[in-house]
């Protein structure tokens, strides 16, 4: 063979040799790349489920009920008061100021309201000294603020104050009620000298508030139930005012008719787990699908409503807390049976009161509440009874 077809041999081998080097250059190149990526895809796949269950553990520990209040509402034992209140004897005034006193881990509360008929001061922990003290101070001027902290003078001492747990060193007020034309304060102590209210404090006095405001309005003849009920835009459900409107009209006919009443509070488990994951508007399809789920399998005499976020109340008339249940499981069952694109199936946890002789409505839904507390730190995706004292007494 000729030198020069030796050398162009010799060529062309060098050339395939070099472009076969190229391709599997490149081809190591791409797959280095999507090693790489899917690394990354991975990592963020991690940190989004981390975030989510972070937001979920924050969201529950900010959200939870005390233990006591808890216990106390589903052994059924009853609350223990101690109050002083000048004016007439408005009860549910100071069940709101019980509930705030628990939820803020504080030392006494008071309400002061200023009331078409007459002003009402009521107290829960306080000597009659401190309660001179504490109510000389009146309704302060929030100037569009969500909460003041006032500071006292521990050394000021009254006589004849024997109590041994020392005075009351700070306090955390907001506005009692919503009305422009009734001032009004709810306010809680701390006789600890270096406690400092936060803004847990703040949100856990406003939600007492928001549970309790429309029977504290109602029972001082501050408003009149809505007539006509509203329907929530999102879940085209009855919506709160309505629930708390329905809530009292259903408690009258209970007892006037000698009744039973039932009340079933819902709220979607890892509902902050969902928003993080499908984001707001998708999560917000999702609670218009469970509205739909709960209307299909409401009685024709339930009163199913959205009370706020992923929170639902359903009102059974002529029912008791067996029937709550049976509600509650077929509710359960039909979302099993109908998984929800992204996040599969979703569950509830539930808490059952049933009304009884001696209940308001704040009181059922603070039984329902603690219920409902209860099975959420028990699990979830369960079901609670408060319990009835004494059995089946709707009278």
């Amino acid at each position: 063979m000729p030198d020069s077809q030796i050398a162009i041999a010799l060529y062309a081998g060098a050339l395939a040799l070099g472009v076969l080097c190229l391709g599997l250059l490149v081809l190591s190149l791409r797959r280095m790349l999507g090693r790489h990526e899917e690394v990354v895809t991975t990592m963020l796949q991690r940190y989004d489920r981390r975030l989510a269950e972070f937001a979920q553990t924050l969201n529950d520990a900010l959200n939870q009920t005390l233990p006591a209040r808890i216990v106390a509402a589903i052994s059924g034992a009853p609350l223990e008061t101690s109050a002083s209140v000048e004016a007439p004897d408005h009860s549910n005034v100071v069940r709101v100021l019980e509930l705030a006193r628990e939820q803020t881990s504080a030392d006494a509360a008071v309400a002061i309201v200023g009331t078409k008929q007459e002003p009402i001061l009521a107290t829960v922990g306080l000597s009659q000294s401190e309660v001179a003290q504490v109510g000389g101070l009146g309704v302060p001027d929030y100037r569009g603020a969500r909460a003041i902290q006032v500071s006292f003078n521990g050394d000021d001492a009254r006589p004849g104050d024997h109590s041994g747990t020392g005075p009351i060193r700070a306090g955390l007020a907001i506005p009692l009620l919503d009305s422009t034309t009734e001032p009004g304060m709810l306010a809680v102590l701390t006789r600890t000298p270096d406690r400092r209210f936060s803004e847990i404090d703040i949100t856990s006095l406003e939600n007492v508030l928001s549970v309790t405001r429309p029977t504290l309005e109602t029972s001082l003849e501050l408003r009149e139930s809505d007539p006509v009920p509203e329907r929530d835009p999102l879940t085209d459900l009855y919506d709160r005012p309505a629930f708390h409107a329905l809530l009292d009209r259903e408690i009258g006919r209970a007892r006037g008719r000698r009744e039973h009443l039932a009340l079933l509070m819902l709220d979607v488990d890892r509902l902050t787990t969902i928003n993080a994951r499908i984001g707001h508007l998708a999560a917000d399809g999702v609670l218009a699908t469970i509205a739909r789920v709960l209307n299909d399998v409401a009685g024709p005499r339930d009163l199913p409503c959205r009370i706020g976020g992923g929170c639902f109340g359903v009102l059974l008339s002529q029912a008791d807390s067996r029937d709550a249940e049976r509600l509650y499981e077929q509710l359960q069952a039909a979302l099993r049976e109908r998984p929800l694109p992204e996040i599969g199936v979703v569950s509830f946890s539930g808490g059952v009161a049933e009304l009884l002789s001696n209940d308001d409505a704040t009181a059922l839904i603070v039984r329902a509440d603690a219920a409902l507390a209860l099975a959420k730190s028990s699990g979830r995706d369960m079901v609670v009874t408060a319990a009835k004292r004494p059995a089946r007494d709707v009278a």
